[in-house]
């Protein structure tokens, strides 16, 4: 999202308390009282438009208030199903083909596309996944990402966001769970989207509770998204080195804001093995002697996947989905071992 001055005078009011409470945060978080279906048809609107929109021209192809609309055009930025640019309303690079091949009933596909992208929603989900009910998933996401909105609200938005994006189904008391599988799909086009789409989700709650949900907070925090870790555990069959390749790079990034928060300057280490040993000779000593050898090994991998050819042999190394799996799945467990004795001195892997 723009930081713009003016871009930000045009939002709401509980959009913008949210910017001024997170001094320690890079990416903040809203969640406001405007309903799913409007929404997506504001996204709608943007993305079919064949110009840029501003918050006028919004206001007079809808039949709602200002502030309504405002909600709308706030939320829909903060999922990222619109942009701006140049001052004025445009559909996102990501989201923007999508919303506009879609029929109104098919805009849950964006919506879901976007709700796996966003920190809060996702960590809502792992808590239903893991048996807690709705009310108490939101509260704890509203509390953790600090979002302002009332609980009822957060809640609400939560929930209507996920079925209607059927990310989750109600039963007949109003509990909240996660479907085992779609129904009624309209297309084999869809089908292939939803299945692509389940996949990611199941990844991003494996790779959560893999990490522990503090240092996924953490990740947010340093605006390191784990949708490339999401989609390195979806193919590392087919694409076995692009995946690697992505997993070692999240770990590199995630070295490299913890080696800042430590007191090294990162920006003079050369990769993950130079950043790890920065970290070990810091004073309070973050990074225990075993945790540095395993970093090494995962620069290694890192060095494998991502700079051929090989200096060796002069030839690239070739991955195996096998390799590729084990790679991948160290990196999630090393963020966790190496937050959890940095932050709370647990010796875990």
């Amino acid at each position: 999202m723009s930081s713009d001055s003016s871009d930000l005078l045009s939002l709401p009011l509980g959009f913008l308390a949210t910017f001024s409470i997170f001094s320690d945060m890079s990416q903040q978080f809203a969640v406001l009282d405007v309903s799913v279906e409007f929404m997506m048809d504001v996204a709608k609107a943007v993305a079919s438009s064949p110009h840029p929109l501003n918050k006028e021209d919004l206001v007079r192809t809808f039949k709602k208030s200002k502030t309504y609309i405002s909600n709308a055009i706030s939320q829909a930025l903060q999922l990222g199903l619109i942009a701006i640019q140049n001052k004025l309303y445009v559909g996102s690079e990501r989201q923007r083909d999508l919303i506009k091949r879609s029929e109104r009933s098919q805009l849950y596909l964006p919506l879901r596309e976007a709700l796996q992208r966003y920190p809060p929603f996702l960590l809502y989900i792992d808590f239903i996944s893991k048996g807690y009910p709705s009310k108490e998933s939101s509260t704890m996401t509203r509390g953790i990402f600090r979002i302002q909105s009332s609980e009822e609200i957060v809640e609400k938005s939560f929930k209507s966001w996920g079925l209607h994006a059927h990310l989750v189904d109600s039963d007949a008391s109003g509990g909240i769970s996660i479907p085992e599988a779609e129904r009624g799909l309209p297309s084999e086009y869809v089908e292939r989207l939803i299945k692509a789409l389940r996949a990611e989700l199941q990844a991003s709650i494996f790779l959560i509770e893999t990490m522990s949900q503090q240092a996924f907070v953490y990740l947010t925090e340093k605006d390191i998204g784990i949708e490339d870790l999401s989609s390195a555990l979806v193919k590392y069959e087919t694409e076995p080195k692009i995946s690697v390749d992505m997993a070692t790079q999240i770990f590199e990034h995630f070295l490299f804001k913890c080696g800042e928060d430590v007191g090294v300057d990162a920006k003079t280490c050369n990769g993950i093995a130079e950043t790890a040993n920065a970290i070990r000779g810091t004073p309070d000593k973050p990074l225990l002697l075993k945790q540095l050898h395993i970093c090494n090994g995962i620069s290694a991998i890192r060095n494998m996947s991502h700079h051929d050819p090989d200096k060796e042999t002069g030839k690239p190394w070739i991955f195996s989905p096998q390799g590729a799996i084990i790679s991948t799945l160290v990196v999630p467990t090393m963020i966790r071992s190496i937050y959890l004795y940095w932050k709370e001195k647990k010796q875990e892997f």
